[in-house]
């Protein structure tokens, strides 16, 4: 963090707060990482590559456990019949 007076900083501009919004609505929260002046440049960039990357694992992710349960419901279907 930088010498930031943090009666200056906004509450929501904080990095606890970002932190939160990030957890809460994921890469929804990058425009936050942007606008904190408590966060340096280097550090923004490595928190917005890594929740683009953690996102983009966590599509992948899903589409595969969709894939295998809708695999095993219709295997389902068929030992019901």
């Amino acid at each position: 963090m930088e010498n930031v007076d943090k009666t200056v900083v906004k509450w929501y501009l904080r990095p606890v707060a970002i932190l939160l919004a990030i957890l809460a609505v994921g890469p929804f929260a990058i425009p936050l990482v942007w606008l904190s002046p408590a966060l340096k440049a280097w550090l923004k960039i490595v928190i917005t590559i890594a929740i683009v990357l953690l996102t983009i694992w966590m599509i992948n992710a899903s589409a595969s456990l969709y894939s295998t349960l809708s695999g095993q419901v219709e295997d389902l279907r068929k030992a019901m019949r």
